[in-house]
């Protein structure tokens, strides 16, 4: 009797495991996304506010800083969406160190067409995410980002050809 009682509960787990592994697998790849966004995120404001020290400009400046902030506050969203889904921010910065240095080692207004192709290939990868996953909150954020994105680009495009 106790055997049995014990295979029925055997079932029941491996039952319940089976029905919620998917949604747990599904959640640790938003999870991962969501950090990697993250880790972009925060790099492109850094090179942005590093960026604006070049520009001549004050007027010019403010606006390049005005877009890192936004960047930022796209990080802090990212942020609020990996902890609400219960995770934790870890940032993979070695993905985009060779991105830095190589952008780093540009001079002068070459530094921004570096930040726009930057921005632009971020812009890409939130529309290509918004297309593959299921999560309709996180699809709706990724859509606010990816206006915003669209805004840098305009800003940042006029930035390039006041400097050129």
């Amino acid at each position: 009797m106790a055997l049995q009682s014990q295979e029925k509960r055997k079932g029941l787990i491996e039952t319940i495991k089976n029905l919620f592994l998917p949604y747990i697998s599904e959640r640790e790849e938003l999870i991962k996304l969501l950090n990697e966004n993250y880790s972009k995120e925060v790099a492109i404001a850094k090179m942005m506010d590093e960026h604006a020290e070049i520009i001549p400009f004050d007027f010019l400046k403010e606006r390049l800083k005005r877009v890192a902030e936004e960047e930022r506050k796209h990080a802090e969203m990212l942020r609020q969406k990996i902890v609400e889904l219960g995770g934790s921010v870890n940032p993979t910065p070695k993905v985009f160190e060779i991105k830095l240095d190589s952008i780093h080692n540009e001079k002068g207004f070459r530094k921004l067409i570096a930040d726009l192709e930057f921005d632009k290939e971020i812009y890409e990868d939130y529309i290509s995410q918004i297309n593959k996953i299921e999560n309709d909150d996180v699809k709706d954020l990724l859509r606010r980002i990816v206006d915003d994105e669209i805004k840098h680009k305009d800003v940042l495009m006029d930035l390039v050809m006041r400097l050129c």
